[in-house]
């Protein structure tokens, strides 16, 4: 019989030999899973960003056009990246002071290519696993 405390999606300890209920777990998160928040299709657009029409002229043409016309690339002989130990992946890396748009961007991105935006903070990365 289930306690009432068990709803779907709480976390539960069982037992090893039987398989059986032991207790109920509290609700915490990963540390690590906390600094990746995922947003499916973010709602920000290319018009919101004011000051990086180059940026944004780059960015399209480095990660939007691959990305949604393939088949320009594939017509031109140019093979798309693919994910090797050899090889990986290519993509941009976006830097620069606290407040100058690049979230905004990576976010327009993934609304223009109907993509994952997934934010991870470096800096929390490297306290986590170099230290502070």
């Amino acid at each position: 019989v289930l306690s009432p405390q068990v709803t779907p999606n709480c976390r539960v300890a069982l037992r090893n030999d039987s398989y059986t209920l032991h207790k109920i777990l509290p609700n915490k998160v990963d540390p690590l899973v906390s600094l990746m928040m995922v947003e499916k299709v973010p709602d920000s657009t290319y018009e919101m960003i004011g000051g990086l029409d180059k940026q944004i002229k780059e960015i399209k043409e480095v990660i939007e056009l691959p990305v949604k016309h393939p088949e320009l690339f594939e017509a031109l002989g140019i093979a798309q990246p693919k994910a090797r130990a050899l090889c990986p992946l290519q993509g941009v890396l976006l830097y620069g002071p606290p407040g100058t748009g690049k979230t905004l961007l990576a976010r327009a991105v993934a609304h223009h290519t109907d993509c994952t935006f997934i934010r991870v903070s470096g800096s929390e990365l490297v306290q986590k696993f170099i230290g502070e």
